[in-house]
């Protein structure tokens, strides 16, 4: 969720009540500020919460990951800060963001976000035995076809956690959710180096502007 915060607000509260009066987005921003400067550190808060549902997901972050996301001048030094950043994520329970009981739960949920993108982008999402939900970011933004959309990498996401199984969802901006020759192939390939990984593609859903349409029901997926 985007927020504009203030940055005379934040290091007043930050002065008077210390780092554990700060919210997520304040403490992740006063962290990022101190090499980044505060527009770029405002920046890239959003685009983390924008991706991201919480701040746990940081915990498995790579070394790449925080380049990719933070560019090579990664060096956070504030200590009280990072203390404080590194005790909530040690206190904090094993990170569940829901449970997928059915494809129609998060196919409706998919179409509300993203059935009026003019933008394709592909959603992954990653799940337990349980088929709770560990972790969910935007990997692919762009036309999603052979030449952009890497299995590797979205395996690689899924190796951060212990992902038991992953649904994949893309959006086609036309409106329409009926499968192209390129969406058929992109599943049998993530279904089969999910096979060869030990990490099962649950479904594939085709999000509409008012429908979403899944592989599994359609049996391209058994």
């Amino acid at each position: 969720m985007k927020q504009n915060l203030s940055e005379k607000s934040v290091i007043e509260k930050f002065k008077l009540q210390q780092a554990a009066a700060l919210s997520d987005h304040e403490l992740l921003l006063l962290i990022l500020k101190s090499f980044a400067g505060i527009s770029a550190a405002s920046q890239r808060v959003n685009e983390f919460f924008e991706q991201h549902i919480d701040l746990r997901q940081l915990k498995y972050f790579t070394p790449t990951d925080w380049q990719q996301w933070l560019g090579s001048c990664f060096a956070a030094n504030q200590g009280n800060l990072l203390c404080e950043f590194a005790e909530r994520l040690a206190k904090r329970p094993k990170l569940i963001l829901g449970q997928v009981t059915g494809s129609n739960q998060l196919g409706e949920q998919l179409v509300a976000e993203f059935g009026l993108y003019q933008q394709e982008v592909l959603i992954v999402i990653l799940l337990d035995t349980k088929n709770q939900v560990l972790a969910r970011k935007i990997l692919f933004k762009g036309t999603l076809d052979a030449a952009t959309v890497h299995p590797r990498e979205i395996f690689n996401y899924a190796l951060h956690y212990p992902t038991a199984r992953i649904i994949v969802a893309h959006n086609h901006p036309s409106g329409d959710p009926r499968p192209s020759p390129n969406d058929l192939h992109l599943t049998k390939r993530l279904q089969q180096c999910g096979q060869l990984l030990g990490i099962g593609l649950l479904d594939h859903l085709i999000i509409g502007a008012v429908q979403y349409l899944s592989l599994r029901e359609q049996k391209v997926l058994k």
